[in-house]
Formats: C-alpha cells, sequence, structure tokens
C-alpha cells in the first residue's frame, strides 16, 4: 500500500490530496489546521495517519492537535521514541481508548546506528505499546541500507526506510519484505523526506517486483 505524506497549508488543500488515496499521513503541524478543521479532515478517509513533529509547537499544543485527529478518526498516530514520556503515555492512552493504531517512530537524520541499536530501539518500541515500528535513518552507503533491511528480521509490524538518494532502495523493497505501507510523495507537491518518490514513480517501480 502506498501512503501519501502531505505537508501543505489549508484544510481544502490537504482534502483535495487525500481525495483518492489509500493511505495518508497528515503532518499537522505544517497544516495551519484549527483543532476543529483537524478533526473535520481526519472524517474524511477511513485510513489517516496523524503525524505532529515538535517544531514549533509545545507538546500540550500537539496533544490537542493529535486528539482532534483521533477523535476525527485517525487510523494511526505516529509517536517519536525520543518525545517526552509524559507526552507519549498521554498520547498512547488515548490513542488505544479510541481504536487508533499506534505508530512509534524513530528518526535519525545523521546516520544509520548500528545494528544493535537498531535493534533495541525495536524492542524499546514494542514495549511501549507499538502497533507499528517505523524506523527512518540517514544512509551513507549499501551497508546502511542492509542494517536496515535486516531489521525485517523482527517477527513485528516493520517499516524501516532509509533517507537520502541511497536510501530510495529500502523505500521500495519495504513493501516486499513486510511492510504494511511504504511512504510517497504526491506527484504536484515537494518530497517531505530526502528521497522520497512520488505515487506515479512507486507505482511504476513495484510492478516489475
Amino acid at each position: 500500500m502506498l501512503c501519501r505524506s502531505i505537508a501543505e497549508k489549508g484544510f481544502d488543500t490537504i482534502a483535495g490530496l487525500i481525495n483518492g488515496a489509500q493511505m495518508a499521513e497528515i503532518r499537522i503541524e505544517k497544516s495551519d489546521l484549527s483543532k476543529d478543521e483537524v478533526y473535520k479532515l481526519f472524517a474524511l478517509h477511513e485510513n489517516l495517519i496523524a503525524t505532529c513533529r515538535a517544531e514549533n509547537l509545545s507538546d500540550k499544543e500537539r496533544l490537542e492537535l493529535l486528539k482532534s485527529a483521533i477523535s476525527g478518526g485517525a487510523r494511526w498516530v505516529d509517536i517519536e521514541i525520543e518525545s517526552e514520556e509524559a507526552y507519549r503515555t498521554e498520547l498512547l492512552a488515548y490513542a488505544k481508548n479510541k481504536g487508533c493504531s499506534v505508530i512509534i517512530s524513530y528518526h535519525n537524520y545523521d546516520k544509520t546506528p548500528k545494528n544493535s541499536k537498531l535493534g533495541s530501539i525495536v524492542i524499546e518500541s514494542i514495549k511501549n505499546g507499538a502497533d507499528l515500528v517505523k524506523i527512518a535513518t540517514s544512509v551513507s552507503n549499501i551497508k546502511d541500507n542492509a542494517r536496515l533491511m535486516a531489521l525485517y528480521q523482527y517477527d513485528v509490524t516493520l517499516l524501516a526506510i532509509g533517507m537520502g538518494e541511497l536510501g530510495i532502495i529500502t523505500r521500495i523493497s519495504a513493501i516486499a519484505l513486510g511492510a504494511p505501507f511504504t511512504f510517497v510523495r504526491c506527484d504536484e507537491m515537494q518530497e517531505t523526506a530526502s528521497g522520497q518518490l512520488s505515487e506515479s514513480q512507486m507505482n511504476k517501480l513495484l510492478k516489475y517486483l
């Protein structure tokens, strides 16, 4: 399944971009939406991920926006593993109570850690209540890609992707290795992460797998 990653502003713009998508991630911190607009937006589609990175928002502000998304019908909520424990605990409990699945995510924009570190992140994420573990790291060589793809040996629901041009192969192979979805950008929009392919590019490549 392809998940459109959307980091645009405005209700009407975002609503148009999720139309016809198999799945979409809404980067709420970039959306410039009110809590009420977030609620209404997530009621429009049955398979949306609610993501809200810190950037210029406090944990309290993020909690309010993400709770609105969950109440509106978000299928998934993304919780960063490095976020404050109180924030993680409150959001996790709210999501579980509402029947919203939880993604525990780890991002490293500098490097791909060693196998032991990556493995410990997977295990910790599951212990913390993850329904899906997402690991995204910056890759600089083929060995980095191999470490990420080796994570699929764990008997968990996982999405491991490499950021950067060299990591494109991990975004393609994720589906073949068991990930439930992989991220793409809308054809007419800019990437939300380095190395992210457009939806049409990914569809063409997956035909050959």
